[in-house]
């Protein structure tokens, strides 16, 4: 039986395999015992590894943090990695579906981890198990990698790299079709300043939840504002931007809420940023003897809706693999210290040390505090690098679809594992809305990725020891 024919026969088990995990609700929570994310993962990463032992591959589970399936022998391997935590579902009143369902409709998965990312990798465990029943000669050394806190830190891989051999080939089924030759950096960052709020009118603003998301809903209170200010700039404001604004009068305080489109960091320019539509507001309403006046009119002004960093001096264009980008994620309030939470995707034509200069240089001039938070560098490989060129031409000749190797916005675990690029598992046309209600993943492509990663397994597997 060919691999194609085997996966089909097969794809029922396949299917309800991974409806088994999506319905283990493993969303990350506080150390709980041996359970270093919570007890839902750990969970749901024995239940995978039970599956995986069930199929007959040997198992290791390092400390609930991260494990593994494999196959074979030799001195080098080959792996799949993908993770099995999910973000939260949002408002479950927003899904056509419960999310931890694992529903089937029209041939599309609907649950929270049917893209992102436990379909792709529990069905790559079955790709792995089509190639040893289909090919029974085939013994070379691959493993199936269940990580369980790439939605939040990555430190499952840092744990895995402390105690395993890295692998000599790999790739991660959380990016898209065709291969991923580059990822952006990430770069998060605040600027904060501390307010005498006292000598202030705005009493509360608030809006997101992470940095990696536009947030869709900003709600600030002021007081002592007068109603025609606040008229005068909502009709200002209707004619600058898409945002939308609902104000509520309540005695001497106004409470404005702002509304936009979510859209993920890496694609700022899909969304509507409601946090940055809040703060333009608040500049034509807020005086300049206001204490917190200096921090809304640095946000407003250095940042507005731009999404090209021009104003702080680091734009960056890269036909290649596409230019800097930069989102406001989170705004809030805390010990009397007004913030903004920041989010930049950005490729290797700018260098970190230059990103910190750059912030740094503008926060000062506005008399605000640039702090850093966290940065992942761009991963890079050359189209023409074996790992990339032999996924590549599995792409081609399953699909016929002849693409270029592409670039990757978002993040994943290949900029921590080394040897590694994203492949797989939607062509770029799909949106599977990850992160989003109603995440979902088409199950004639879910198949075709199977075939495809059946197939990188064997081409792999002859270039190593």
């Amino acid at each position: 039986m060919d691999i194609k024919k085997y996966i089909d026969t097969h794809f029922d088990e396949v299917l309800k395999s991974i409806i088994e995990i999506i319905r283990i609700k493993t969303v990350k929570a506080d150390r709980a015992g041996d359970a270093p994310y919570g007890e839902e993962l750990k969970k749901g990463l024995n239940k995978v590894l039970e599956i995986a032992q069930g199929l007959g591959f040997k198992v290791k589970n390092l400390d609930n943090y991260i494990g593994y399936a494999e196959y074979g022998e030799g001195e080098e391997y080959i792996a799949i990695l993908g993770h099995i935590d999910v973000v939260p579902e949002g408002d479950e009143a927003s899904w056509s579906v419960p999310p931890y369902e694992g529903c089937v409709v029209n041939n599309q998965l609907t649950a929270r981890g049917a893209i992102d990312n436990k379909a792709p990798i529990i069905s790559a465990l079955y790709s792995l198990k089509a190639v040893v029943d289909t090919h029974p000669e085939f013994n070379k050394r691959v493993r199936i990698i269940f990580g369980t806190n790439e939605e939040s830190g990555d430190e499952d891989i840092k744990y895995y790299l402390a105690r395993e051999k890295e692998p000599k080939y790999a790739f991660t089924p959380d990016g898209r079709f065709p291969v991923i030759f580059s990822e952006k950096g990430i770069y998060t960052f605040s600027f904060r300043k501390k307010i005498q709020w006292k000598d202030s009118k705005i009493v509360e603003i608030k809006a997101g939840t992470r940095s990696n998301i536009v947030p869709e809903k900003c709600i600030a209170k002021v007081r002592n504002i007068s109603k025609e200010t606040v008229e005068t700039a909502l009709k200002k404001m209707r004619s600058l931007t898409k945002a939308e604004y609902t104000v509520n009068y309540e005695g001497d305080t106004t409470e404005i809420i702002c509304t936009g489109v979510s859209a993920h960091a890496s694609s700022p320019h899909k969304g509507v940023n409601a946090l940055l539509g809040m703060y333009k507001f608040l500049n034509l309403i807020i005086g300049k003897e206001d204490a917190a006046k200096g921090f809304i009119s640095f946000i407003s002004g250095y940042i507005g809706e731009s999404s090209d960093g021009e104003k702080l001096g680091i734009k960056t264009v890269n036909e290649e693999v596409g230019n800097l980008t930069i989102s406001a994620g989170i705004t809030n309030i805390l010990n009397d210290e007004l913030f903004v939470k920041f989010n930049i995707r950005y490729p290797a034509s700018i260098d970190e040390k230059t990103l910190d200069l750059r912030l740094k240089t503008a926060g000062e001039k506005g008399g605000i505090v640039f702090f850093k938070e966290n940065h992942n560098a761009p991963l890079y490989f050359e189209k023409t690098h074996p790992l990339v060129k032999e996924l590549q031409e599995i792409y081609v000749n399953v699909t016929g679809r002849d693409e270029e190797p592409a670039a990757l916005g978002g993040g994943t675990y290949a900029k921590l594992m080394p040897n590694t690029v994203a492949f797989g598992p939607n062509f770029k046309e799909y949106n599977g809305k990850p992160h989003s209600f109603d995440e979902c993943m088409d199950l004639d492509m879910l198949k075709q990725g199977m075939e495809i990663y059946a197939r990188a397994i064997l081409k792999l597997g002859a270039l190593i020891k």
